[in-house]
């Protein structure tokens, strides 16, 4: 069974009659390895092919649909159609033409791309078959034949470039309806394309699904995974949930979102965190792909803050961190706050979330009228470990029996980062797992990689001179100080590498305190110093996690700083150095998978 990626449960009431069975009959008689994608905008120019397929087999193909009636059609030609319809004659291109043409746009850009390119006696030409054809669903064949003159006469309705009702019944054997689209092609080139050449093709054919390389020596594009572009692509109305591991691409499906949202809905789209940094990082992100103006992003208390002094909301009391939360609450549980004037709201990193916070959210995005989507890793949750979504998501509101999408995946590390992450955390998780919530173990998906180095040091200077020669050693092999990452559970940690890095004359930017943080920019070119929770959202190729074995001194349980260390683990997508000089609980724990 073939994949369809935008679902008929999410595209069925925009589709006709005719469409609705051809995307039926290609799902069920098409191979598994088949990709199928219906009215979808491609590339820049938004052309609107009806369906496009991918046959790892066969090729690109484009279809047009008509529903059209042997009784409406009044004159044919190569070029045009004339309807007879309620409001008298109308006039068409020929959907061969129309399908032609989006055809042919598409392939001239793919053209360009020179991993898609033929070398030695074509070269530069497509290295892919590609064909394009019209389905009536409503005409067969017999009929379609006698609407011409000349029943032998094949140049406006070709047989081969047309697919009539009677060739796509139900009863229809699979190989006998792949054939008749095998015979779309006019030769019989027929390279394979491999997982590597779809996802190229992808990449260009959907430019909302690439993800954005970071600024480094011979990067290229990535684009989403089959299940997460299904996944954006189908996510729906009303309340949503997203439960995913660290790494599986939330924070990429809800920029996917956030494009799609911009440009149906009339007002503007609200993006909530906890974190300070992520949130710059998302409003980056998002500004890059020019939704500065129809998405805005804001750290949970921000959001509070401004929608306070926007909305006139009277102010209780002052002074508090949560002063601003209080007095929304407060106003909307009286009716003097029912709408902040967005009609789409999108929380990241949900876990880090209070219950009351999500109750105030969940009212003012209703499920009859507005959309909410929430996005969480129980893992992650650092903040409030012990009460962290402690509770039901119906209880705070949030209906979403029925619509919650597991993502198990992790696509940022590399297989033996995962792993030592992971080993190093599962005791910890499996004995603090929230029973509310089922609990979501993740699957490796990257490369093997290099393994963590794990060392020890006898004092913190001796961890910052260490650390120096890494950075540099990271720099001189890869080019760019953007790509290095240092992280600490607290600023003091950081300050004999900081007077390091300084004397060094090495660019770096620390995010310790609230105004650094309010500036930070992932793609500075700059060595990043963030803290632990400071790093959450965010990845970085070459990552280096200082004071591992730090425990803050009011802790009653020195493996109360492993989830922090979890969230730092797992923000390496290349390489991973963790350094401890303490000696505890944490340290003996590391010790166990040291490699130096």
């Amino acid at each position: 069974m073939a994949k369809l990626i935008t679902s008929l449960s999410t595209c069925s009431d925009r589709m006709t009659p005719g469409e609705r069975r051809v995307a039926q009959r290609l799902e069920s008689l098409l191979p598994d390895d088949c990709l199928i994608w219906y009215d979808i905008p491609v590339g820049r120019d938004h052309l609107h092919p009806d369906f496009i397929i991918i046959d790892p087999g066969l090729g690109l193909i484009f279809l047009e649909v008509k529903d059209w009636r042997p009784s409406t059609l009044r004159y044919a030609s190569p070029q045009s159609v004339t309807l007879e319809t309620d409001k008298g004659e109308v006039h068409h291109s020929h959907p061969l033409v129309q399908v032609k043409q989006y055809a042919c746009a598409t392939v001239n850009k793919l053209e360009q791309e020179p991993r898609l390119q033929q070398t030695g006696a074509y070269q530069g030409k497509l290295n892919l078959a590609w064909a394009y054809g019209v389905v009536f669903t409503n005409i067969t064949r017999r009929q379609l034949q006698s609407l011409s003159a000349n029943p032998l006469d094949d140049a406006i309705f070709p047989t081969a470039l047309t697919i009539c009702q009677d060739e796509m019944t139900e009863t229809t054997p699979a190989t006998v309806f792949r054939n008749k689209l095998s015979g779309l092609f006019k030769g019989k080139f027929r390279p394979t394309i491999t997982p590597e050449i779809r996802d190229i093709v992808r990449q260009h054919l959907f430019p909302e699904i690439v993800i954005q390389p970071k600024k480094q020596a011979n990067s290229l594009a990535k684009v989403m995974d089959i299940q997460q572009e299904v996944l954006a692509r189908n996510i729906g109305e009303g309340h949503r949930v997203i439960h995913g591991v660290a790494g599986s691409g939330k924070t990429l499906i809800l920029i996917y979102r956030c494009l799609y949202l911009a440009e149906t809905l009339q007002r503007p789209v609200l993006v909530l965190c906890y974190n300070i940094t992520l949130s710059n990082y998302l409003r980056e992100q998002l500004a890059a792909r020019g939704l500065a103006e129809k998405v805005h992003v804001f750290y949970f208390h921000a959001w509070c803050k401004h929608a306070v002094e926007s909305s006139g909301v009277k102010m209780l009391s002052r002074g508090s961190h949560d002063s601003h939360f209080i007095a929304l609450e407060a106003a909307q549980e009286s009716g003097a706050f029912t709408d902040a004037g967005y009609d789409a709201v999108l929380i990241d990193e949900g876990h880090d979330f209070d219950s009351r916070w999500l109750t105030l959210i969940a009212r003012l995005f209703d499920n009859q009228q507005r959309s909410l989507l929430l996005m969480y890793d129980d893992a992650q949750s650092l903040y409030r470990r012990e009460r962290a979504l402690n509770f039901s998501l119906a209880s705070v509101g949030i209906q979403a029996q029925g619509r919650t999408s597991i993502l198990r995946v992790n696509y940022r590390n590399p297989q033996s980062i995962l792993n030592f992450a992971y080993a190093f955390s599962r005791e910890y998780f499996e004995k603090h797992h929230n029973k509310e919530i089922p609990q979501v173990l993740p699957e490796a998906c990257g490369e093997l990689g290099a393994d963590p180095v794990i060392i020890s040091c006898d004092s913190v200077e001796k961890e910052a001179q260490h650390v120096l020669m890494w950075i540099k050693q990271k720099r001189a092999q890869h080019g760019r100080w953007g790509d290095i990452a240092i992280l600490f559970p607290a600023k003091f940690s950081a300050l004999p590498l900081c007077e390091k890095l300084s004397a060094e004359g090495i660019p770096f930017a620390t995010c310790f305190e609230p105004a650094e943080k309010k500036r930070y920019a992932h793609q500075d070119d700059v060595v990043h110093l963030l803290t632990y929770q400071s790093s959450k959202g965010l990845e970085f190729p070459f990552v280096a996690v200082l004071n591992a074995s730090f425990v803050p001194s009011k802790s009653e349980d020195e493996t109360q700083a492993i989830p922090a260390l979890y969230v730092a683990f797992t923000r390496a997508t290349q390489e991973l150095m963790v350094s401890a000089y303490r000696k505890n609980t944490i340290s003996q724990h590391l010790e166990s998978f040291a490699t130096v």
